[in-house]
């Protein structure tokens, strides 16, 4: 279900010669910081750690690319930024480095390819993401490709709801398996079908950062034909009543929790009957979900890769291919293409384009919430032919999903709010794992955040890591680590991880050897972590770690007190925060 959004894609070149106006006016005084502030967050310029450089954000609703997305991401890349781009949970691309005066062009060559940074960041509905599979999981209940599609268009420049009180995540999934975390979103959508009516079960409220909470219940089934109109309704009382003179407790959870979900449940109801009886909205379209369950073996290599390919491709195939189905009866194969902290080259964007367009329009390319690729409708030829590419470029890395393919937020390499350098620790990590052979364990997810807000989604994971700084006996500072395992994600929704210890940086690759060494160790036959977190209990690990806590006099061990990955001495830097 791959369409062409070139020539009606997300892009408005009039905004961008608004913005470039824009930057002039700051530059001459007629636009003070803060306006221009709030004008440069509306078009997904967010301000890093450097004085005149910005991170600028991507929007891919839905995780849906098309072969030209990634040449244009490429370009911007290299021209702008530092020759890579960085994929995100929430399914953007993000580019970081970039000058004030090379945004509006850099947003030009994004608008040739149909893509746009407009309400990336700042208060507004960001980008909807939802599950990778959509269209090719078996067990999902409808396809939500129509409806992410039609609800963005929808809030994109949506006159209602420029100014929300903070930003607000919309996420869709058609299986129960939930892919897509719908229970961290201020509106989650899980599909559903009641007698033969496609529809979705509705949850709203929540959220992570520093006071997570799980989102309530507000529909069991609404109907597709009224998915505009309740999603509509939601934001419509967070515009209206949502905070906005605390921006601490301006996200809608807090709304939820204030008013109770029965309350907000009969006030959403009473606005879309309002809206309804004003205006008429647009029918949404789910095609049927596939339920075939594709048992097809994985295929073997082709003969016209290299000998030298050969036991490289079968390793990589068994870590991160599965068949699913296809739309006749020829089985199809998936493939993640994993990329080491979601970092991708232009180089290897290139790459990939070319060969996606080798393989034709039927192939497909999604980007996931864990900072890869899915490359999606492949035949058994297709599947040895990208391995291929991906060896030659350096992308092969044979760990998808599993233990090794760590979540990290960008941490403070460029973040104001940060407090560690998350990226140094989640390279830490992975070589620590890698050593104790431990990093090939399935369905083990590990993710680190720099500090408690949580872009790292730490909360949601089997293992998460939160950012803090630590002190020793002397008062010298150190960078810390909060521990927090066995999440539990599904069905619209999400059990937080327990916060188990506190560790010094230098300490937490330890700490995740010693958690994944004994739950290998451990496990019954089928036990998934938070099961074995669960039955070992909290408390007992709590107890077992704490051993990691202890932390050497400054003038024995002055390496304990710096920070992964960084050169100068650790200090709690913050700026001022502009999406937190």
């Amino acid at each position: 279900m791959r369409t062409d959004t070139t020539a009606a894609g997300y892009a408005d070149h009039s905004e961008i010669d608004e913005f470039e106006r824009a930057i002039d006016r700051w530059r001459s005084g007629a636009l003070t910081d803060d306006e221009f502030r709030a004008k440069r967050l509306h078009m997904g310029c967010y301000g890093i750690r450097q004085s005149d450089t910005h991170m600028v954000r991507v929007k891919v609703p839905g995780g849906a690319l098309l072969p030209h997305h990634l040449d244009a991401v490429a370009d911007i890349a290299e021209r702008y930024s530092r020759g890579f781009a960085h994929l995100t949970t929430r399914q953007n691309f993000q580019v970081h480095f970039v000058r004030t005066d090379d945004v509006p062009p850099l947003m030009r060559r994004l608008a040739d390819a149909g893509l746009t940074t407009r309400e990336a960041c700042g208060n507004s509905v960001r980008t909807v993401t939802q599950s990778h599979l959509a269209g090719i999981d078996p067990t999902e209940v409808v396809d939500t490709r129509p409806a992410v599609e039609a609800l963005t268009r929808h809030f994109l420049r949506n006159p209602l709801f420029q100014d929300l009180p903070r930003k607000f995540k919309i996420a869709f999934d058609g299986s129960a398996h939930d892919h897509a975390h719908l229970g961290i979103h201020d509106i989650g959508f899980l599909g559903l079908v009641r007698n033969g009516v496609p529809g979705f079960r509705i949850f709203v409220g929540g959220g992570l950062g520093s006071a997570p909470r799980e989102a309530d219940l507000l529909e069991p089934f609404t109907p597709a034909s009224r998915l505009l109109s309740t999603a509509e309704a939601i934001l419509t009382l967070f515009a209206e009543h949502g905070e906005r003179r605390n921006r601490v407790r301006a996200r809608m959870k807090f709304l939820v929790a204030k008013w109770g979900i029965e309350k907000f449940r009969t006030e959403v109801a009473a606005t879309r009957e309002r809206l309804e009886a004003a205006r008429t909205y647009p029918p949404v379209l789910l095609p049927a979900a596939r339920h075939a369950v594709v048992d097809a073996p994985l295929p073997d290599p082709t003969p016209d890769l290299r000998p030298d390919e050969v036991d490289g491709f079968r390793r990589w195939r068994d870590a991160n291919a599965f068949a699913h189905p296809g739309d006749d009866a020829v089985p199809r194969f998936a493939a993640y293409v994993t990329f080491h902290l979601g970092d991708v080259t232009s180089q290897q964007l290139r790459a990939l384009a070319k060969a996606w367009r080798e393989f034709g329009d039927a192939v497909e390319v999604r980007v996931t919430i864990r900072q890869n690729l899915l490359v999606t409708n492949l035949t058994a030829p297709q599947l040895s032919a990208l391995y291929a590419t991906l060896r030659a470029e350096g992308m092969d890395l044979a760990r998808a999903e599993k233990s090794g393919d760590i979540v990290s937020c960008p941490g403070a390499e460029t973040c104001n709010l940060a407090i560690t350098a998350s990226r140094g620790l989640a390279d830490a990590v992975t070589d620590a794992l890698t050593g104790a052979g431990l990093h090939e364990i399935e369905d083990l997810r590990i993710n680190i955040s720099g500090c408690p807000n949580a872009c790292g989604q730490h909360t949601t994971a089997d293992i998460g890591f939160s950012g803090m700084a630590r002190r020793d006996a002397e008062g010298n500072e150190a960078p810390g680590y909060r521990v927090y395992v066995g999440a539990r994600i599904g069905e619209g929704g999400a059990k937080f991880g327990h916060y188990v210890v506190k560790v010094p940086a230098r300490k937490a690759p330890d700490v995740a050897v010693e958690l994944l060494g004994r739950y290998a160790a451990e496990r019954a036959h089928g036990e998934r972590f938070p099961d074995w977190v669960a039955r070992v209990t909290p408390a007992a690990l709590k107890d077992g770690l704490g051993v990691h806590d202890a932390m050497p006099a400054l003038a024995d061990d002055p390496g304990f007190y710096a920070d992964w990955g960084m050169t100068k001495p650790f200090a709690v830097i913050l700026g001022r925060g502009e999406c937190a």
